[in-house]
């Protein structure tokens, strides 16, 4: 009787624990499946996360270089602008200069005096056109053109106090002198004002392309 007991008890002791044993390897294998789902949504998450992040990154690349477009156009023409600018004030004053040496001649048909009056209009629309595009030179450069063109319209206010006739005296001489030097000033100025837009050094060589920027006299 106590044998059978005995052997019952076994029995009942080891379905239990069969029983529990089953159960967690139950547990376990539906754990370790709910966490592979777990994992395949995470990872399905990540990957949707990295699709967007470059699709946004080629978005802001796109945009960056159409910004990058528009500033190289709009750099180029007012590059553009400057430059025309630039090379018709030097036109108008290699005319004034032109008139200058027309007064001192002897060889015109017209009058000393006229010939000045032409001088005079010539460097009246230097002065015009500059003033309405000087904001396209250099602080710098603007600055010392306008103190040079002060200087000469000083200069011709006393050349006219002057009586002027074909054959030009010592005094008259002296201001004309001073006048041709102050136009070379100028036009020394609006020279190297042009050179450095065009990236052409002093001494004729192409300035670095890396250091464009730096060598525009805007930028100082």
């Amino acid at each position: 009787m106590n044998i059978m007991f005995e052997l019952s008890m076994i029995a009942l002791i080891a379905g239990g624990l069969l029983i529990f044993l089953l159960a967690v390897w139950i547990a376990t294998v539906w754990h370790k499946r709910v966490l592979h789902k777990k994992k395949l949504k995470f990872d399905s998450y990540v990957e949707t996360l990295k699709v967007k992040h470059a699709q946004k990154m080629q978005s802001l690349e796109n945009e960056l270089k159409a910004d990058r477009h528009s500033l190289r156009l709009a750099h180029t023409h007012l590059i553009e602008k400057r430059v025309a600018v630039i090379d018709q004030c030097y036109k108008y004053l290699a005319d004034f200069e032109q008139a200058i040496g027309e007064v001192k001649s002897s060889d015109n048909r017209l009058s000393a005096q006229e010939t000045y009056d032409s001088a005079l209009l010539r460097f009246t629309s230097f002065v015009s056109f500059y003033e309405r595009n000087k904001v396209y030179f250099s602080a710098v450069t603007a600055k010392k053109v306008s103190k040079s063109h002060a200087s000469t319209a000083a200069t011709l206010d006393l050349i006219a106090k002057q009586t002027l006739t074909n054959g030009i005296n010592e005094e008259q001489q002296s201001l004309f002198n001073k006048l041709n030097s102050e136009i070379k000033r100028s036009r020394q100025e609006i020279e190297s004002e042009l050179r450095a837009i065009l990236l052409i050094d002093d001494a004729g060589h192409d300035i670095d392309a890396d250091n464009a920027l730096s060598a525009l006299p805007m930028f100082h």
